[in-house]
């Protein structure tokens, strides 16, 4: 991605919230044992758009809540100092929900997600143990009084989306504390059971009604059942894609990069129900790109996509390039990278080949160096997906005869970045997360993306830079060949 641009437009956002709601009321209303309070939750939305606000409170929580973490406490209230920064830095003064897709495209807000998720999960074990000679109903009632609802009051702010940082890892946190207590009672099929069907023995963790009742609730209302069993659905699926895996000449690294640039050129006419991997008879994996992300959704081979919408048995990838699964977002397993170099790899070919015939292509004489014609093939398309993007350009290119045309190369990063500091008297510094910036004296600064560690720059990007540095192409080309 490159971040000098917006991302998405402002109507393409806005259509795709209002298909990505739909789609979670159609989804909620075709499952079966989704508790009342987990439907209310998903769909309590405002229909307006509003301009978010800063969050000013000041991190502060009461004595029980203290009490309950002891010597987590201070490492906690660290999160909040530090997600309040982040809420104010690229949340507040964005519409909501609109710019959301925006947000999940910040690698600083991706990193600080993924430490909260490693550390609630170790906080949730930690008081689980603490509270092991506890019945579950007595733990469960422990957590909700004294670290659940002081964490819930304090982050739901009116107007502020502090919660959008948090609400995954607060889920984490019950998640794995009550399973601590649950798993036993909780009875998976042999077979992979994405149904709601699950077999939970009340009896065994619960001695009257109301216990059986309460703690029910709370299983469904987190999805506690499907984090108990997530790691045997990874692994059964792990082994059913043995004969179907081969192994990719590119880095999951680039596969990634590719796949975020290609994203939003196909996420209005993206199909799920046409883009999927079946695995057998019985299941499927749905391919999509929900806010701009690549993720897939495990199924039935005759499920439609829409409905799938809010399963938890969904694995994608950050921005910084974490592979999760939602249903155990602290799942690290052999298992789950196979499921992950496998679809992506899929999910990279299916892109790529839509792009080859997105526009007729001259071909190219392949250079030595390169001795696999599939490596080749993708290996410059970067230069021609902004091609594509970039339509003014090439109109004004192609008003110009071929005489006044200046040929600016494209140049690996770690070429332009010395050519500009030896030549220009460029300054090159990191930006936020995977940004890097470029300036002079006396010119405004570039910020250009970098997703891998030494990426093309197509030459149309390397004209707007020089635009932005006040140097004109005569003059860089001119240099550029002197050196």
């Amino acid at each position: 991605m490159n971040n000098s641009r917006p991302i998405f437009s402002k109507t393409l956002k806005k259509d795709l919230v209002k298909d990505y709601r739909e789609s979670v009321n159609e989804s909620l209303e075709s499952k079966v044992g989704v508790p009342n309070s987990l439907k209310k939750f998903l769909t309590d939305t405002n229909d307006t758009s509003y301009v978010v606000s800063k969050f000013e409170q000041r991190v502060f929580f009461p004595a029980n809540f203290r009490m309950a973490l002891k010597d987590n406490y201070s490492l906690v209230v660290g999160f909040f100092e530090e997600a309040i920064e982040l809420h104010n830095k690229y949340i507040a003064g964005c519409r909501f929900p609109d710019d959301g897709f925006e947000w999940f495209n910040q690698p600083e807000l991706s990193d600080f997600q993924g430490r909260l998720f490693r550390a609630f999960s170790i906080l949730g074990k930690a008081l689980a143990h603490k509270k092991r000679r506890k019945s579950a109903y007595e733990a469960q009632g422990f957590l909700f009084k004294n670290v659940t609802s002081p964490l819930d009051k304090f982050t739901w702010k009116e107007g502020c989306r502090l919660d959008f940082l948090f609400q995954q890892s607060f889920d984490l946190l019950v998640q794995s504390y009550l399973s601590q207590f649950v798993s036993d009672s909780i009875q998976a099929s042999n077979d992979i059971n994405l149904d709601y069907g699950i077999s939970i023995d009340h009896k065994k963790m619960c001695q009257t009604p109301l216990e059986a009742h309460f703690l029910d609730e709370q299983i469904k209302l987190y999805n506690v059942q499907d984090y108990v069993i997530a790691e045997d659905i990874i692994e059964g699926l792990a082994s059913d894609l043995v004969c179907m895996e081969t192994k990719s000449v590119i880095s999951n690294e680039d596969l990634l990069f590719d796949i975020y640039e290609l994203i939003p050129l196909y996420i209005k006419s993206w199909s799920p129900d046409k883009n999927k991997i079946v695995l057998n008879d019985q299941l499927a994996i749905f391919l999509v790109m929900d806010y701009g992300f690549p993720s897939f959704v495990l199924g039935k081979i005759d499920d439609e996509a829409a409905n799938l919408i809010t399963s938890t048995f969904r694995f994608s990838w950050s921005v910084t390039n974490e592979f999760r699964c939602w249903a155990k977002l602290d799942v690290e397993s052999e298992a789950l990278q196979k499921i992950g170099n496998f679809v992506l790899k899929e999910f990279h070919d299916k892109l790529v080949s839509l792009f080859a015939i997105r526009k007729p292509e001259v071909k190219k004489i392949e250079p030595t160096e390169y001795v696999n014609d599939y490596a080749y093939e993708v290996a410059d398309f970067t230069t021609k997906y902004y091609q594509a993007l970039s339509i003014s350009d090439s109109v004004k290119e192609n008003q110009c005869s071929d005489a006044q045309r200046i040929n600016v190369p494209s140049m690996m990063m770690s070429s332009f970045f010395t050519f500009m500091q030896k030549t220009f008297d460029c300054k090159v510094d990191n930006g936020k997360g995977s940004e890097m910036k470029i300036w002079r004296n006396g010119s405004k600064i570039y910020t250009l993306g970098r997703h891998k560690q030494d990426q093309k720059i197509p030459s149309l990007l390397i004209k707007k830079v020089l635009k932005r540095l006040d140097i004109t192409t005569e003059e860089w080309l001119s240099s550029l060949k002197k050196s």
